[in-house]
């Protein structure tokens, strides 16, 4: 999928021209299993390409189970042009940038499917605070580039 239907299908989402969830039989759900605290922030750094680096290993505590992201872990954040980005919550301290970093890291993860990914992507987002409204429609987006993964 190009940029650019990546963008179409985003500024749908935001409309409200597609509908949520995308995935049927997995439906968008309420995080379990964590404390009634956040989890833990990652410490990044934003390189000069944009992109982030993990600085300190990071344990994020979601859904009963435990990962750990490994200091140096590299990626782009929320992807998508730099007009999207911000409004989205892209920075090293928002919260929306963390759950990006975490489920890029998932792809990295044997046996993690991007359903399962994307699903955890919505449910940190959640248990970072970020408005429901929010946090459905990039997981609506996120999804919606999944599925589209397995089209080619």
């Amino acid at each position: 999928m190009r940029i650019h239907q990546v963008l179409v299908v985003s500024c749908a989402v935001m409309l409200g021209c597609a509908p949520m969830p995308l995935s049927p039989g997995r439906p968008m759900r309420s995080p379990v299993g964590f404390a009634a605290e956040k989890p833990d922030s990652p410490m990044l750094r934003r390189l000069e390409n944009g992109h982030y680096r993990v600085k300190r290993p990071w344990t994020v505590n979601l859904n009963g189970r435990q990962w750990r992201v490994q200091k140096g872990y590299t990626c782009n954040g929320i992807t998508g042009p730099a007009s999207l980005r911000g409004p989205m919550g892209d920075g090293v301290d928002q919260p929306e940038t963390w759950a990006a970093i975490f489920h890029d890291w998932l792809f990295t993860q044997p046996g993690i499917s991007r359903a399962e990914a994307d699903q955890l992507f919505h449910d940190l987002l959640v248990a970072y605070g970020v408005p429901a409204q929010k946090a459905n429609l990039m997981y609506t987006a996120v999804r919606a580039y999944s599925l589209t993964k397995g089209l080619r």
